[in-house]
């Protein structure tokens, strides 16, 4: 694999040089090609440039997979309002109720049996970790 090239950078190029949106596999098998992995690097950073991608400020992920420059789109076109994804069914809860229902059931003793279960042995047998401990 050549590293003179970070995977994000030469996907901006890539990106660039496409002048249109690509779907995510197909940017990442001309990533791969770009930068020479091999087929057992490029499945083990697969996951990686994904998160990577989705965290780049230059970067939008669009309907069907697809990502392109943030740069060739318009705000709300590519803004998500969090508020109309997470709205609560039965009508907005006011924090401050949310708050003190949380601090009743941390009262009512939930919170002994959070740490009770916490001290439980874990049964690593044939997992590797055994000696670990």
């Amino acid at each position: 694999m050549r590293t003179d090239k970070s995977m994000l950078d030469e996907a901006y190029d890539i990106v660039v040089a496409a002048g249109a949106a690509m779907s995510f596999m197909d940017l990442m098998n001309k990533v791969a090609e770009n930068l020479e992995m091999s087929e057992e690097e490029k499945i083990a950073r697969l996951g990686a440039f994904y998160t990577d991608l989705s965290l780049d400020g230059r970067f939008v992920a669009l309907t069907n997979n697809a990502w392109d420059l943030r740069s060739r789109h318009t705000y709300d076109k590519v803004h998500i309002d969090v508020n109309e994804v997470y709205s609560d069914e039965e009508g907005d809860l006011d924090l401050e109720e949310e708050l003190d229902e949380e601090d009743q059931d941390i009262d009512d003793g939930e919170e002994e049996d959070e740490e009770n279960e916490s001290k439980k042995p874990v049964d690593l047998k044939g997992t590797g970790f055994e000696n670990d401990f």
